[in-house]
């Protein structure tokens, strides 16, 4: 059980901050000069694009491994006797 604890706890360690990490937005701004033009702003993920869908994929994967392994550690569990 202590295996199944363990994996759980991998999981969780990896998926909140990859989703943390996906879903925070970063935001810049440019101020024109008075009278010469126009302000921009632009906002994106912090680890950008493709950093975003890399930290995801990663969790994704270190997610369904320990689904997986806790299922085979829960399986290979004896039950008690009563």
């Amino acid at each position: 059980m202590d295996r199944a604890i363990a994996w759980v706890v991998l999981a969780l360690v990896t998926a909140v901050p990859a989703a943390l990490l996906a879903v925070t937005q970063v935001t810049s701004c440019v101020d024109a000069p008075p009278g010469g033009g126009t302000s921009r702003c632009t906002s994106g993920p912090v680890l950008g694009v493709a950093g975003s869908w890399e930290a995801g994929s990663v969790a994704v994967v270190v997610v369904a491994i320990a689904v997986v392994q806790v299922v085979r550690a829960t399986r290979s569990v004896p039950a008690a006797e009563g």
